[in-house]
């Protein structure tokens, strides 16, 4: 894998404002039954596992959202995760995540705002070859292939 700061990958901190935007849509639409999966479960324990560095049971969380959706291994916990809050507002958790495949790793974040869920890519890695080679349908077949057969 590339360093991440190296000619194979696209990191959020040295690109415009919205250059990972198409990629981000991408993932989200990728992710989406996951992410239904993921809402379904009780936002409190989720928080608590949060705060509580509860990583095995978030690992298992995500496992078991995904399941359905993904192959086993594509998506991944990265064992960090806010919570923001603030007395008389919903609060706001952020989910850090990799995805990972033969051909890339992203890093990413998914995001719980008050009435919207965010996927915000932070930094994608090419195996081979660089993002200027057509990075973005490489990226769109690499979510395809980790997909199961059905969604």
């Amino acid at each position: 894998m590339a360093r991440p700061d190296g000619p194979r990958s696209l990191d959020r901190r040295t690109l415009p404002p919205l250059a990972l935007l198409p990629y981000e849509k991408l993932l989200a639409e990728t992710l989406r039954g996951f992410l239904a999966e993921l809402c379904l479960t009780n936002a409190g324990v989720v928080m608590s596992y949060i705060s509580h560095r509860r990583d095995e049971n978030m690992d298992d969380l995500i496992a078991s959202s995904a399941e359905l959706f993904l192959k086993p291994g594509c998506l991944r916990y990265a064992r960090r995760a806010t919570i923001e809050t603030d007395w008389g507002t919903p609060p706001h958790v952020s989910i850090e995540m990799t995805f990972a495949c033969a051909q890339l790793r992203a890093a990413f974040r998914i995001v719980f705002a008050a009435a919207v869920i965010g996927v915000n890519v932070d930094r994608i890695e090419f195996a081979s070859g660089g993002p200027e080679e057509d990075g973005l349908a490489r990226f769109a077949a690499a979510l395809a292939s980790a997909r199961l057969a059905g969604h």
